[in-house]
C-alpha cells in the first residue's frame, strides 16, 4: 500500500460515515487533499490552526476574537491589523461592559503588552518557534475548549506526516499527547471536549482506533500500511495516543509526548507527587525527542516540535504557574520560546452575561479579580473582603445570652487552649432558616477567674463547658483533635458525650471556613456586635473576624488564622465557624429548629395547667446534661445531683 495514497485518504470514506452537519458539507473531504498537497511533489502542507478549527472540514467551530489572537500568536500566524474585531470592555468596572474600545488583533496584542499582560507585542516570523504557552485567563473563558482545539490540531498534523516516527527519527513506539489536570473530574472535562472534536470531524474518522474513558488512539498512514486498518482488525497497531490523567508525577514519566497540556496548573498541590513544579519537571522533558530528522543548513538538528501548554486561572503571586509566567517576561534563554498572556473573562468571552459577572463581583470582589479577572493577587489577604458583608449579618438589637429556654436545641463549637491561647466556645441555634449566634466566650490562664493560673487543665475547661451546658441545651458540638481523648473523656464524665473530637485536616478546616463564609454571603447567620470596644464601631469578636487572614494554598485549600501581630488571636473565630458548621448540617430539619410558642393553638384549661407544671419542672433542670433529664418511664422524678 502506498504511503502517499494513504495520507491522501484523510478525506476518503467520509461519505460512508454519519458525520456532523458542518463536516457533511464537504462530502468526501477531497478538497482537504488539495489544501495539504501543494508545494513540492510528495510534500504535505498543513492548514493553519485557525483554518483547521473554524473550517467546515475541520472542527467547524467559531473562535472568539481574543481566542483567535491567542492561537495565532502561539502558532506564529500574523495578526490582522485592518479590521477591528476585538471589543475590549473599559472603565472602572469593565465586567459590566458599560463601555468598550474596538481594536484590531494586532492592536489588542500591543495593548496587552503595554499593560504587562503579554511578553510579546507583535507576531514576528521567529515566533513560529514558540513552543511553550503560559496562559492565565479567567474562568468561563474557554480554557478547556482551547486546549481541546490544540489537541485535535496536533493529532491532525501528526496524521498528515504519514510516518511521524520516521520524520522525527524515532525507531519505534507511540507518540503521546497528554493532558494533566488537577483530578479525574477536571481531566474528564477536557477529555469530553476533545473526543467531541474527534467524533464530530470526518478528518479523524478513518484513523480513530479507540475512544475510551481515559485515552484515545489513532493510526497513522504508516500504521495502516504496516498493520492494516483497526476497523478491520482490532489488533492492528495505533501509534498516536492521547491520554487524560490526574497530576501524579510518578505516573507521568515515560514515553515521548508531542504535546503536554497542564490544565489548571495554578491549582495543583504545593507538596508531594502532585506538586506543580514536580509534575512539570517530571513530564516536560518528554517533548525533547521531537526534533525533525532532517538537519538544519549548519548541520544541527532543529528545535523540538514538542509543545507545552500551561493553561489556568491564577491563584495568586505564588506557585509554579506564577513562576513560569514571570519567567516569560525576563527575556533569558529559558524563556525565548515562551508565550505568556493574561486576559480576564470579560475580554476573552464576549457572550458571558454582564449580570452574572456583576453578581460574582458583589459576592466576593477579591476572589472575583483572581478567578475571573485572571489577576495574580497576593497569596495572603483578609478572609472577610469587606466589613459591610459581615455587618449585614449583625442584628443591632441582639445581645449575648447567658441562658436559653429549656429544651431549645443548640450547637456548640469549641477551640481548646490551655496555655498562651484561651479556650473559646460559640453557641448558637437555628431559627427561621438562619443560624443565630447566642454566645461567644472564652477563658484564659492569667485572666479573670483564672488569673492565678499559668495554664488551664482539662478538668477546669470541662467544668466551664459543663456549666454552659446547664444553661443551654447542647445537642451537638465538636472540638479539634489537639485536645483529643483526654478532653473528650473529661466531658464524658460530666455527661457531655455529644461533644466530640474532630480530626482537623487542612482540607476539613478549609471546608469549615468556606461554609461559614458562604453563610455570611447569603446572610444566613446572625451575630451580635456587643459590647463595642474597637474604634467605637466593633466588638472584640467582630474585630477578630475582620482581622482574620486567609492564605490560599490551592483552589480548594485555604488556611485562615489570626494575623502575625502581637495581640491578635483566632480562638473565638475557630469556635464560631465550628458552631456554624454543626448548625448548618441541620438546617431544614424540624427537630433542631426553634419553634414558636403556639399561641394560636386551642388549649383546654386542664391542658394549660399541666403544661405550666411541665414547664416549671423543665425550668429547674434546663441544660443538656443527662443528670438533669427525666428518667424514661417516669413522669415526675428527675435525676438531679
Amino acid at each position: 500500500m502506498d504511503l502517499g495514497n494513504i495520507a491522501s485518504e484523510i478525506g476518503q470514506g467520509a461519505s460512508d460515515q454519519k458525520v456532523s452537519k458542518k463536516s457533511a458539507a464537504l462530502g468526501s473531504l477531497e478538497n482537504i487533499t488539495i489544501k495539504v498537497s501543494q508545494g513540492k511533489e510528495g510534500s504535505q502542507e498543513v492548514a493553519d490552526v485557525i483554518e483547521f478549527v473554524e473550517s467546515d472540514w475541520g472542527l467547524g467551530v467559531e473562535l472568539y476574537p481574543v481566542q483567535r489572537v491567542i492561537l495565532k500568536a502561539y502558532y506564529g500566524i500574523p495578526l490582522d491589523d485592518t479590521e477591528k474585531t476585538v471589543q475590549v470592555p473599559v472603565g472602572p468596572t469593565p465586567w459590566r461592559r458599560d463601555a468598550h474600545v474596538e481594536m484590531t488583533e494586532a492592536e489588542y496584542l500591543r495593548y496587552l503588552y503595554s499593560e504587562g499582560r503579554s511578553n510579546i507585542q507583535e507576531v514576528l516570523p521567529e515566533h513560529t518557534r514558540l513552543r511553550e504557552l503560559v496562559l492565565s485567563i479567567g474562568r468561563r473563558s474557554g480554557k478547556t475548549f482551547l486546549s481541546a482545539c490544540v489537541v485535535a490540531y496536533e493529532v491532525y498534523k501528526l496524521i498528515l506526516k504519514g510516518n511521524p516516527q520516521a520524520h522525527y527519527g524515532l525507531k519505534t513506539g507511540s507518540i503521546g499527547i497528554v493532558s494533566v489536570a488537577t483530578g479525574k473530574d477536571q481531566a474528564g472535562l477536557l477529555y469530553g471536549e476533545a473526543t467531541h472534536h474527534f467524533a464530530g470531524s470526518a478528518v479523524f474518522g478513518p484513523y480513530i482506533a479507540n475512544l475510551t474513558q481515559t485515552y484515545a488512539t489513532f493510526q497513522t498512514p504508516s500504521d495502516i500500511e504496516r498493520f492494516g486498518r483497526y476497523k478491520d482488525d482490532n489488533t492492528a497497531k495505533a501509534t498516536i495516543k492521547v491520554t487524560f490523567s490526574s497530576c501524579i508525577a510518578k505516573g507521568l514519566r515515560g514515553p515521548g509526548n508531542m504535546v503536554i497540556i497542564l490544565d489548571e496548573l495554578a491549582h495543583f498541590n504545593t507538596v508531594g507527587q502532585s506538586d506543580a513544579k514536580t509534575v512539570y519537571e517530571a513530564i516536560t522533558p518528554s517533548t525533547g525527542t521531537f526534533s525533525p530528522k532532517e538537519r538544519m543548513p549548519d548541520g544541527s538538528l532543529g528545535d523540538s516540535d514538542g509543545r507545552v501548554l500551561s493553561i489556568s486561572s491564577p491563584l495568586g503571586k505564588q506557585g509554579y504557574f506564577y513562576e513560569l509566567f514571570q519567567m516569560g517576561f525576563k527575556g533569558a534563554k529559558a524563556s525565548e520560546d515562551m508565550l505568556c498572556i493574561q486576559a480576564p473573562t470579560w475580554e476573552v468571552n464576549p457572550e458571558i452575561a454582564a449580570q452574572f459577572m456583576e453578581k460574582a463581583y458583589a459576592k466576593n470582589p477579591t476572589s472575583f479579580l483572581t478567578e475571573f479577572g485572571a489577576e495574580f493577587s497576593d497569596r495572603t489577604r483578609g478572609w472577610i473582603d469587606r466589613a459591610s458583608d459581615l455587618m449585614a449579618c449583625v442584628n443591632p438589637a441582639l445581645r449575648p445570652k447567658q441562658q436559653a429556654p429549656p429544651r431549645m436545641p443548640h450547637f456548640m463549637g469549641v477551640d481548646v487552649g490551655l496555655v498562651g491561647n484561651g479556650t473559646a466556645v460559640a453557641i448558637g441555634h437555628i431559627e427561621d432558616g438562619r443560624i443565630i449566634t447566642d454566645l461567644v466566650d472564652e477563658i484564659k490562664a492569667g485572666h479573670g477567674k483564672y488569673k492565678d493560673l499559668e495554664r488551664l487543665d482539662f478538668d477546669e475547661v470541662a467544668d466551664w463547658v459543663y456549666g454552659l451546658s446547664r444553661r443551654f441545651y447542647i445537642v451537638e458540638g465538636f472540638f479539634d483533635q489537639w485536645a483529643g481523648i483526654p478532653f473528650e473523656q473529661a466531658l464524658s464524665k460530666r455527661g457531655l458525650s455529644q461533644l466530640l473530637s474532630e480530626h482537623m485536616t487542612k482540607n476539613k478546616n478549609s471546608e469549615i471556613f468556606k461554609n461559614a463564609k458562604d453563610m455570611i454571603w447569603d446572610q444566613r447567620v446572625v451575630l451580635y456586635n456587643w459590647p463595642i470596644e474597637v474604634s467605637n464601631e466593633y466588638s472584640s469578636f467582630i474585630w477578630e473576624l475582620l482581622q482574620l487572614q486567609a492564605t490560599y494554598h490551592s483552589k480548594y485549600i485555604t488556611t485562615v488564622e489570626a494575623p502575625n501581630v502581637e495581640g491578635a488571636f483566632d480562638d473565638r473565630a475557630d469556635a464560631w465557624v465550628r458552631m456554624v458548621w454543626c448548625a448548618s448540617q441541620h438546617l431544614g430539619i424540624g427537630a433542631y429548629i426553634a419553634k414558636a410558642s403556639g399561641a394560636n393553638a386551642r388549649v383546654t384549661p386542664a391542658a394549660r395547667s399541666a403544661d405550666r407544671r411541665r414547664e416549671f419542672v423543665k425550668s429547674r433542670r434546663m441544660g443538656s446534661s443527662p443528670d438533669r433529664q427525666i428518667l424514661r418511664g417516669t413522669r415526675t422524678r428527675a435525676r438531679i445531683r
